[in-house]
This record gives C-alpha cells, structure tokens and sequence, in this order.
C-alpha cells in the first residue's frame, strides 16, 4: 500500500514536515491560551474575491498573528462563501468561522460575532476591503497607551481623494472629549477600535433588521456618548474602503419612503442618545452634519432628475425633519450655500431650488503650481485655485450696490436674504488645502498650507475669486513625520467657501525638479494627465533624465565617464547606484529598450564643483558647494549608443542623450548629444487613442458582418 503523508512524517521527525507541523502547533495552542489583544470581526455575504483582499491584509499584519483572532460570520450566503471561510480558517490558527441564517444586514452578523470575541478590543470589517500592514500594531499600542473605550484610526477610500481627512487635522489626539469634538470619529464607519468590555458594559449594539441603513452611525454616536476618551490615531494608515458597486451604502437613496423613514429613525436616536446640557455641543454638531449631508444635500440632489411623484414624496418627508430637528434659530449655524438651500427648501420653493442645485452643480475647482522648487531637501510649491464652470469659464459673482453676490438666477436671488448670497465679506473663509495620495496604496498625507483669497475683476460688473498658498514637502517627515514609503504621489487640491467644496489634481507647467535627497532620488514631474507628482523610487522619471545633464563637461578615459548633472538639487550626503544600458541606435526617436551591448554600472554623487551649475528656475539652488554628478564605467566598445539609465531600484529609462565611444589606440575618446525626444501632449495622446479605438470598432464591426454575410 502506498505510504501516505502522515506515515512519512511519523517515520521522519526531523523532516521539513514534521517541522511546520510542530510549528502550526504549537501556534495554535498559543492563540488558544492567550487572550488575543484585537478581535477583528467581518460580516460576510457573497463577498466574491473580496474576501481575498480581507484575508490577505490580515495575512500581512506586523502585529503577531497570535495577538489578534479573525472571526467571520456568514450572512446565509447562498454561493460556496462558507465553504471558502472554512478553507481559509484551515490554515490560519487565530481564525473561526460561523454560518447564520440570513439577517439581511451587516448587523446581526456583527453582533453574534462580538458576543464570540475574546479580544482586548474589536474591531469590524467589511467583507472587501483591506487593512494596512501596520494597522493592528499601532491601533493597539495606541488604544493601551490612551486607554481610549473607543478609537478611530485613519481611513483611506479608493475613489475619493480627501475621504476622512478633515478629522485628522490635529494629528494623533489622546480623547477629543478635551479637544476636537465629536466630528472627529468622522467618517462614522464602524471600522473603528471599540473596548469589547466597554460595549458590553453599556449594551451597545448594532440596530437589527432587515436594511437597517446607517447602522454604523448608531454605534458610534453611543459609543461616544459613553465613552470616558475617544481617541483618534491620525499618523498611521489603518484601513481602506474599496468602494464598488455592491456596497450597501449604494443600494437607497431619497427618491423612497424607505430612506427618509431610516434617516428619522436617526435623527430620532442622535437627538435622545446625545440629551442633556453636557451633550448639548455634540448633539448639535452631529444633527447639523446630517442636514447637510442626508438632508439638504440629497434632497437638492434628486430634483434635476426625479419624477414629479418622487419629487412630492420626498418633499412631505425632508419638510416633515426638517420641521422636527432643524428650528430657523439654528440658520445662522449654516454657510451661504447651506443656508440658502434650507431657506428654498423652509419655503417650498422646489423650482427655485432646483435652479439653485443646477447652478450649484456647475462650479468646479482648477488648481495649478505657479512655482516648483527643492530648497534644502524640501519641495516648495506656489498653487493658485480658481473656481470655474463646466465650460471652463471662471465662475461669476456679481457686483451689486458696493456689494459681491452669487451669480444665481434673479428669481433665486429675489427669493433669499442677503446673507444666503453676499459673499463680500466672506474671503478670510476661504479654505485652499492640498495633500500628495499616493498611487498604490491610496494614502492620502495633508500639507500645511496659508491660504489667502481675493476677487479678480472680469468686467465692471462681475469678479471671480482666486485663492493662493504655498506649501513645502518634505519627503522624510511628510507621512506624518515618517518618509513618504510608496513610489508615485500625486497632488491634490480642494477649495471650501461659502458652503461649496471642490477638488481637484494640480495641474503643472513646470519643467521636471529632480533632486538627491541624502542619497535618495527624486523627481517632481507633471504626469501624462498635465498634474504634478513626485517619483521617489525611479519608476517613471529619474534624475539622469531630468536632472538636465551638462553634455559640454562629459569626460572620460579608459576606465569610464563623469557626467555633470545640474539639474539635481543636491541635500545632505550620500549616492545612489546607476546602470546604464547601451544600446545600438541608428535613429534619433527612441523606441522600447532593445537588447543590450554593453551595460556600465556606476553611481550618482554630490561633491563639491563649483562647475556643475545651479538649478536656476528653482526655489533654491543646491546646498551651498554641492552638485551632482553621474560616474559610470565598463567595457565599451568604439560607437554610437543610446543610453537607458536604470537609477537606485528604478527602471530604466531613455536619458536624453546619445554617447559617442572612440578608441584610437590610448585613453577613451567620448562626447554626448542631445537626444531630440519629442514628447506627445495630452491632446495627441488622446487623439491617438481616438483613432486606435476608431480602428478597432471598424475591425469589430467588418468580424460582424463577415459572419452575418454569406460568402459567395
């Protein structure tokens, strides 16, 4: 009979086998005696390969895997998802999964799976997303430190930009019960840490049922009111959303009874859980919140679009809450735009409000670097925002009797008070933030920034607004005073004034700033959208190619070249390794990377030369006696050759320049041209991509009637 695997291992010990058995072992016995420090529960439902994404986030935990269990309750999902848990479970000692009929929410699941937690904390997932690495590590040391009932940590989302990023302007905060207030648990996402005997303690739950919409917020909300500190974890990334399509949050909306009929239920529950003078601040800052995000803005947002009978029924229940919970002493609490939707809508005036939300609709942010530059291993940039229309026209305020006014439709404008509409004296409000996010990991890190704001004439009867900062990067301490560790980030901008906020990317004129930061390279680029980004691993530019090589001081021997490159902003010591890939050229464009005839290796430095130049365009030049200089050296045989420069762990890249290699029986002769590279705009790129997709469709549809066409 054949031998199976378990008679191998009995008979070999000391095998490989035998080893990872003992280990899985003994890491299980561990999980079961100790108390994990953070149950993470996940509701589950049909997750698809979602759940891949969950369980290869906690895979990846710096945390131990045995200070923290997974516990997973499936919802009755009708496909093989239990199956894949059980499966999944097999391998992973710290993880239990357990089937419920179906509740149809996230709800109960989540309750059932608390009431099974052992953890010091819980904390709750959804079935598709994805914790950061050091998420679990640093929340716990955290929540011990603080000794916080409840902690909300930095969140990301995967399609929006500034997703939770108001919350964390202060940083790290110990309880925001002493400073910051209840709008920093914002978002009310319930992926969050809660003290297991806390929740138990008071009873907190999640509200059961079928479609129990906002859920999360109910927890939350309580949890604060209960809470002895609250803190909020603002210097690590903790969690990321991966929106999609079948989120829940996506499945309702203000056009049905059901989404007002929930929405009191919640305002009901804030107004009596946060009662009583101590609560007062609170409860009105989460109200006011909720009109206008869920009230207001919602309601605003159908009338464009919805049908008169789901306009009138929307109507009767947003008067109904608004009538209940938002008294007309609360109006001044409101910005311009805000107060002039409550004001239309107080009223009744759909039309007029529907005119609003159209004119509301059509402002858009344009933000641009003015000036880029590296001073002292920082990057400065100069952003000027404008608020345009969807034709790109700048966005119109009126002058009025000495006044400034919204550019509304006069019967908008006859119908509301000054107030709602006068922006004159409104420009210290003027809010101008920017943040890098990067690419990968969709982390997003705010700069400091000090906008200022001012009108701009466009004619004798109307001005736009205009709003300027600068901002300085520093690649060591940007991710709140860690080194920014992904490859691409991209800059981001958002505008808030008068009630409206609008983001953008920031676009950039600016030639390429590339810089030697302590030996580490860097490029500030605009990117093939025309925005500006900064390429910290060499992946997309480098500074051979950017750092505008000095071809006039290239010298060399028989032993290799020496390359000025003054272009490079040089800080503190240090060098990086370079290869350069030669290959045979007969024409002037470059094409992919051919295969290679010689490769040299060699390294970018910064030394002392008065020679290398200044970058003059820059904020500043190089710290003081400092240039960079790119020294290579290998066999090369005498000829022509395109260069392609592979800098630190970076690919390679074409540099824009051709080497000419001459042997005349001594040391090396070599020289260098400029290669003419011709960069495509953004227009050609898209006007290619047009005709390509021309080309296919015309492909597609001659198959098509290949097939329908008999031949003769």
């Amino acid at each position: 009979m054949p031998m199976r695997r378990g008679d191998a291992l009995g008979r070999y010990p000391d095998s490989r086998f035998a080893a990872r058995r003992r280990d899985a072992a003994a890491e299980e016995s561990r999980v079961i005696d100790e108390t994990p420090r953070i149950s993470v529960i996940i509701a589950a439902y049909a997750p698809g390969d979602g759940i891949d994404r969950v369980i290869a986030s906690l895979d990846a935990q710096t945390l131990p895997q045995h200070q923290f269990e997974t516990i997973v309750v499936d919802d009755g999902s009708p496909d093989d998802t239990f199956a894949r848990l059980q499966a999944f479970a097999s391998s992973r000692p710290n993880m239990r999964v357990h089937r419920i009929e179906n509740s149809g929410w996230p709800s109960r699941p989540r309750n059932v799976a608390t009431d099974l937690a052992r953890g010091e904390w819980v904390m709750f997932m959804d079935h598709d997303d994805s914790l950061y690495p050091d998420a679990l590590r640093r929340a716990a040391e955290y929540a011990a430190e603080t000794d916080a009932d409840l902690l909300s940590p930095k969140e990301s989302k995967t399609t929006d930009v500034w997703w939770g990023m108001s919350s964390l302007e202060q940083g790290n905060l110990p309880d925001v019960h002493a400073a910051g207030g209840i709008h920093r648990l914002s978002p009310m996402v319930p992926h969050k840490l809660y003290r297991r005997a806390f929740l138990a303690e008071h009873g907190i739950r999640f509200p059961e049922g079928r479609r129990m919409l906002w859920e999360d917020i109910y927890v939350n909300v309580e949890a604060y009111a209960r809470a002895q500190r609250v803190a909020v974890l603002a210097d690590t990334p903790f969690y990321l959303w991966h929106s999609s399509p079948t989120n829940n949050s996506k499945s309702y909306g203000p056009t049905t009874a059901e989404y007002w009929d929930r929405l009191d239920d919640l305002l009901a529950f804030i107004d009596a859980t946060l009662s009583g003078p101590e609560l007062a601040e609170p409860r009105r800052a989460t109200l006011l919140q909720q009109y206008r995000d869920r009230v207001l803005s919602r309601f605003s947002g159908i009338l464009p679009t919805a049908t008169p009978d789901e306009t009138a029924l929307a109507l009767v229940r947003v008067r109904r809450i608004q009538d209940r919970y938002y008294p007309p002493e609360w109006d001044p609490l409101l910005r311009p735009a805000e107060l002039a939707r409550a004001l239309l809508l107080r009223g009744e005036q759909v039309p007029l409000l529907t005119q609003l939300q159209v004119a509301d609709k059509e402002v858009k942010n344009r933000a641009r670097a003015t000036a880029i530059g590296w001073s002292e291993g920082r990057l400065h940039l100069d952003v000027e925002a404008r608020w345009l229309d969807q034709q790109d026209a700048p966005v119109r305020f009126l002058r009025r009797g000495g006044r400034i006014l919204r550019d509304l439709p006069e019967a908008v404008l006859a119908a509301l008070p000054p107030e709602a509409v006068d922006v004159t004296d409104s420009l210290d409000s003027f809010v101008l933030q920017l943040a890098v996010r990067s690419r990968t990991e969709r982390v997003t890190w705010q700069l400091a920034t000090a906008p200022t704001a001012r009108f701009e004439a466009l004619d004798d009867d109307a001005v736009t607004v205009v709003g300027t900062t600068h901002a300085v990067l520093d690649p060591a301490t940007a991710a709140a005073g860690r080194p920014l560790d992904a490859p691409i980030w991209d800059f981001y901008a958002a505008s808030r004034w008068v009630g409206l906020s609008r983001g953008s990317g920031v676009r950039s004129r600016q030639p390429a700033r590339a810089a030697l930061l302590h030996g580490r390279p860097m490029v500030a680029y605009a990117n093939v959208t025309g925005n500006l980004s900064l390429d910290t691993e060499q992946r997309l530019r480098n500074i051979v190619k950017d750092g505008r090589p000095d071809l006039a001081g290239v010298t060399g021997d028989a032993t290799g070249f020496r390359l000025p490159l003054p272009g490079v902003h040089v800080h503190g010591p240090g060098e990086t390794p370079v290869e350069l890939v030669l290959t045979s050229t007969h024409a002037e464009q470059p094409g992919p990377l051919a295969a290679p005839v010689a490769t040299l290796t060699g390294r970018i430095t910064a030394g002392a030369d008065g020679d290398a130049g200044t970058d003059a365009t820059a904020v500043a030049d190089s710290d003081a006696g400092q240039a960079a200089w790119l020294e290579a050296g290998g066999a090369v045989r005498s000829g022509t050759y395109r260069v392609w420069a592979r800098v630190a762990s970076g690919v390679p890249l074409i540099a824009p320049f051709v080497l000419h290699v001459a042997h005349h029986g001594g040391p090396l002769g070599l020289s260098a041209r400029a290669l003419p590279v011709r960069i495509e705009t953004a227009a050609e790129r898209r006007a290619k991509r047009a005709v390509a997709l021309r080309a296919r469709a015309r492909g597609v549809a001659r198959r098509v009637r290949d097939r329908l066409v008999p031949r003769r």
